[in-house]
């Protein structure tokens, strides 16, 4: 994984029986643009209706694992070295040109905080990739895109890359399926939904107004 300059002390423990109730959607638009041009590159013949079943995924996905990373980032103090966040900052202003100084500085600092945490559990919880893991990987999108994967199997750099993008899906995964997680969109549904298989799938009805 990567090294990180900036440090993590964890102050409480993981309370992993802790439940978490989504009330309410976010998607960023653009990175909703994103998600659909990643989807129509590997399925080139999907249909609308394909795409906006994989996105409605995605989004309720994303918003599980961002309120599962709120409660972890309180479990930890962090200690941000300055010259890793304005390297982290330079980045994501090249890759996204409408961020201003501010967005970028908590963007950069929650990337950070994300990769500490990330450290800990892979640490914890031996949640690891290996080299094997990664050439199957690369054989699979090779199949999917027919890409040429030389330039990682012939550089140990870039295929270390690899493996760390890997790994951050494992740990994004592991996180999301190891708390107990719905869905509640009143206004919608009016019952709660389980995004994941450790909590009970309630259709009844809510009873409040």
């Amino acid at each position: 994984m990567i090294t990180f300059k900036s440090t993590a002390k964890q102050k409480f423990r993981i309370d992993y029986t802790k439940q978490f109730v989504i009330e309410q959607l976010f998607a960023d638009p653009k990175m909703l643009d994103v998600h659909v041009e990643k989807i129509r590159s590997v399925y080139k013949d999907a249909s609308d209706n394909f795409i906006r079943n994989q996105i409605d995924h995605i989004i309720i996905k994303e918003n599980a694992f961002n309120e599962v990373m709120k409660y972890l980032v309180g479990l930890f103090d962090f200690n941000f070295d300055q010259e890793e966040v304005n390297s982290f900052r330079t980045k994501l202003k090249e890759s996204m040109k409408n961020l201003n100084d501010a967005q970028s500085d908590d963007l950069a600092k929650k990337l950070i905080q994300k990769g500490l945490i990330f450290k800990v559990l892979a640490k914890d919880n031996k949640i690891e990739v290996t080299d094997e893991d990664a050439k199957n990987y690369l054989e699979q999108y090779y199949k999917t895109t027919n890409n040429s994967i030389n330039e990682f199997l012939n550089n140990s750099q870039r295929f270390d890359e690899i493996k760390d993008i890997i790994l951050e899906e494992k740990i994004t995964q592991w996180v999301i399926g190891k708390f107990k997680i719905s869905l509640t969109i009143q206004n919608i549904l009016n019952r709660q939904v389980a995004v994941n298989e450790n909590t009970p799938n309630n259709n009844q009805p809510s009873q409040g107004k």
